[in-house]
């Protein structure tokens, strides 16, 4: 008698879900202090293909999201409803260090660029570059480049250069007549003589004397002298 023959069956795999495109996406969270851009900027980096996990309008509720999702990304203005972002950048390069963070701002001052990038952003845009330009510095920073527009990066080192400067000459907190008098001094004027040479009183001239010294924190008139020539004070005359 012959034995029946079965039909091999056929393992069935469990149906799997397509991928979803937006686990694949670049999570970022988005700062602004004025929501109708916010949401504005959210829908339209969603729509070139960002995972927006979360939007903020204050430093708190910005960094609180950042620490939560853990973004590729954070993109913020640099002055949202409650104030300057810097603090919250700052706590962000130290607590979570993998957000990297671009700066997207109506301020273009030097200054606020340089400390931006100095407490740890890595990018600094202005909002007057199109969705293009921002999409594309997103991809740069993604890259670990530092992105910078050139008028930006320009003005920036300028400014770092001239406060270096500021800082490396230490007559920098004299005022115009604390100069004059510090040149008399260099002139060798005793207390009387630089009097005259400037019209005020022998007791106003000891009393600006003595504010160029402790300005300078030295303690004596020669020692005065001594760092005006190393600061290259020119005596106009």
């Amino acid at each position: 008698m012959s034995t029946p023959v079965h039909p091999r069956s056929t393992p069935q795999l469990p149906s799997q879900a397509p991928p979803d495109p937006q686990e694949s996406a670049v999570p970022i969270v988005i700062g602004d202090g004025y929501r109708l851009l916010l949401d504005a900027l959210a829908l339209t980096l969603a729509d070139r293909g960002f995972r927006v996990r979360a939007t903020a309008t204050t430093r708190d509720d910005v960094l609180r999201a950042a620490l939560e999702f853990h973004p590729a990304v954070c993109l913020t203005e640099l002055h949202l409803a409650d104030g300057s972002a810097l603090e919250l950048i700052e706590r962000l390069h130290a607590e979570a260090p993998a957000v990297r963070v671009l700066v997207l701002s109506t301020d273009t001052e030097p200054e606020s660029v340089a400390a931006a990038i100095e407490v740890g952003a890595v990018g600094y845009l202005t909002k007057d570059q199109g969705i293009d330009a921002i999409e594309q510095a997103l991809a740069r920073i993604l890259r670990g480049e530092l992105v910078l527009t050139p008028d930006l990066s320009r003005d920036t080192l300028r400014h770092l250069r001239r406060e270096r400067a500021e800082q490396d000459d230490p007559l920098r907190w004299l005022t115009q007549r604390e100069r004059q008098v510090l040149e008399r001094l260099t002139e060798g004027d005793g207390t009387a003589e630089m009097a005259r040479a400037l019209g005020m009183a022998s007791n106003t001239a000891r009393t600006h004397v003595q504010n160029v010294l402790d300005k300078l924190g030295v303690h004596s008139r020669l020692e005065a002298v001594a760092m005006a020539h190393r600061a290259g004070l020119v005596v106009q005359r």
